[in-house]
């Protein structure tokens, strides 16, 4: 009887460590513990009530600890953070239109390795270098458009 306990003890325990540990190994190596705990209650007492009841019984604490850590982790000082309390705000970047940047200059906010960030019309781009590395404050020209960023070069460099 005492292995019993013991090994739905040590499944709780598993159980209870899932809400902290991500993965959902704990959890299923829980729940394969309250099956071995009634396996063992079946060769302790024989037939199918003892091990049933073993098992639903053992379950269905297994449920009530899950709910009551859940209701409790989400208000304690570790549960604050583990989950997600606030709503995260925000805007996705607006249409880049061509005809807005092509031909404007603008300044490196970052180095550029070749990709950083620079400011084009009092405005914040992600951009790509076509001239290389090029340190931060840098005067710099919109010669181009990619999907997610703007391509520049620096001032006064001319293609061929």
């Amino acid at each position: 009887m005492t292995l019993i306990l013991g090994i739905v003890l040590i499944s709780y325990t598993l159980i209870a460590f899932e809400a902290i540990v991500p993965g959902g190994l704990l959890g299923i190596l829980g729940f394969l513990g309250l099956i071995v705990a009634a396996y063992y209650s079946f060769l302790e007492f024989g037939g199918w009530f003892a091990p049933s009841l073993t098992f639903l019984l053992s379950g269905l604490g297994g449920l009530a600890l899950v709910f009551a850590e859940f209701k409790w982790l989400s208000k304690s000082p570790l549960g604050q953070n583990l989950f997600l309390g606030k709503i995260v705000d925000g805007t996705s970047n607006s249409l880049i239109r061509a005809e807005d940047l092509l031909g404007f200059s603008g300044l490196t906010l970052t180095d550029l390795h070749p990709e950083g960030f620079v400011k084009v019309n009092d405005k914040d781009y992600d951009a790509y270098s076509e001239s290389g590395f090029l340190p931060k404050g840098t005067e710099v020209k919109v010669i181009g458009l990619d999907a997610f960023r703007i391509r520049v070069e620096k001032k006064g460099v001319e293609k061929s």
